[in-house]
């Protein structure tokens, strides 16, 4: 399979959600009219962002069918559906789904509840999904932090993608520069490997990324376009400073709820996401007037998207 090459920030779409929780596949079109209005040609659908695993089967296929729907006219638009289940048939019944649909590609996330205790368990668990979809780019999400199913990448791509026809690349979720920058050098960089904490991605820039995924993408890409920008021109010092835009408000995800509150960012853009499912915690009305003063501080609408 020839392998393109995606670049730029790439968003992980959140799950818009009714108050009493049901999906809003409704809001999708709104949605998707804002992140193309920002330059936004790829996405990541389904994922940690999107709240995939708390989703049920049908509602992952009907998000994924709204989702391919709304920017089926749209050449240029490539969606990216997460199809990661600890049930690797459901797995696959995903995957097989979303390429009836006209997904651009998938990625799969590791078993998590009984995990693969060797590299070569968790790439036979890959090879089956990616298998059932063989014509479909096929990328590993590596996120250690939540699936605690941590192998060296660099080892992975090296045996996956001898095994696996249609491996495209990673989505690397953790803070390993050294396995990163490796994975980026694998086979004269023919892979994507997509950068995925959004606070540091200067760093990954200066070891040669090129695309990334994450959650912070869905509002305040003009921050990031800026950023690489920035970067490519050797501006290095307004790099610095977009970054540390970046780091403030992750921080405020980090301080308040996350998921919740990066839903509240949406809300704030005329994309009301709604509430998060349980266990995730939601924004009180307090949490979300202190939330208010903190973004009017830091000067959020003069780098969020519009």
């Amino acid at each position: 399979m020839k392998i393109e090459k995606l670049v730029g920030p790439i968003p992980a779409t959140f799950t818009p959600m009714f108050p009493d929780g049901l999906v809003n596949y409704d809001l999708i079109e709104d949605y998707y009219a804002l992140l193309v209005r920002n330059h936004i040609q790829t996405i990541f659908i389904c994922g940690t962002t999107g709240e995939g695993e708390l989703l049920t089967m049908e509602e992952r296929k009907t998000l994924t069918e709204k989702w391919l729907s709304v920017s089926k006219a749209n050449k240029d638009f490539k969606v990216i559906v997460v199809v990661g289940s600890n049930r690797i048939l459901e797995a696959i019944e995903l995957a097989q789904h979303a390429h009836q649909n006209g997904c651009y590609g998938i990625s799969y996330i590791s078993p998590y509840y009984y995990k693969p205790s060797s590299l070569a368990e968790l790439i036979a668990c890959c090879k089956q999904v990616a298998n059932s979809v063989p014509h479909v780019p096929f990328y590993y999400y590596h996120i250690p932090i939540l699936t605690q199913v941590r192998f060296p990448m660099i080892d992975f791509m090296e045996q996956a993608s001898h095994v696996i026809e249609n491996f495209a690349g990673i989505k690397y979720s953790d803070e390993d520069h050294v396995d990163f920058f490796k994975c980026l050098e694998y086979n004269q960089s023919t892979y994507n490997v997509f950068w995925g904490k959004d606070e540091t991605l200067l760093s990954a820039l200066s070891i040669g990324a090129v695309a990334a995924i994450g959650s912070t993408y869905n509002y305040m890409s003009p921050l990031y376009a800026e950023l690489i920008k920035a970067f490519q021109s050797n501006d290095i010092q307004s790099a610095k400073s977009l970054q540390l835009q970046s780091i403030a408000i992750v921080n405020l995800l980090n301080t308040y709820t996350g998921l919740s509150t990066g839903k509240y960012f949406m809300k704030l853009l005329g994309i009301d996401c709604g509430p998060s499912r349980s266990p995730l915690k939601n924004l009180s009305d307090a949490d979300k007037q202190v939330l208010q003063e903190k973004l009017n501080e830091i000067g959020f609408s003069n780098f969020s998207m519009k």
